[in-house]
């Protein structure tokens, strides 16, 4: 059970926000099997951060994938690709 979920978004500029003006950043979800790798940074750098988790069960980490997509994009992130 595999299942791969890319999600862009514009950098947050502003006063308050982060990020450089016109920079996108990425998350993607990773699943195989009961592994969930998140990894997220900006679009222009290869280099991305990382987080592993391992769910008890296949189900459990496809819940644990669609759960962190949901709180992605009401945080502003659109989902680009869903395979």
């Amino acid at each position: 059970m595999n299942k791969r979920i890319i999600m862009v978004k514009g950098s947050d500029c502003g006063p308050m926000g982060r990020g450089q003006m016109g920079k996108q950043k990425v998350y993607e979800i990773l699943v195989q099997d009961n592994k969930v790798t998140f990894s997220w940074g900006m679009a222009e750098k290869a280099q991305r951060q990382t987080k592993v988790i391992i769910a008890r069960s296949g189900q459990h980490a496809l819940a644990a994938a669609n759960e962190k997509k949901w709180e992605k994009v009401g945080r502003g992130y659109r989902v680009a690709l869903e395979a």
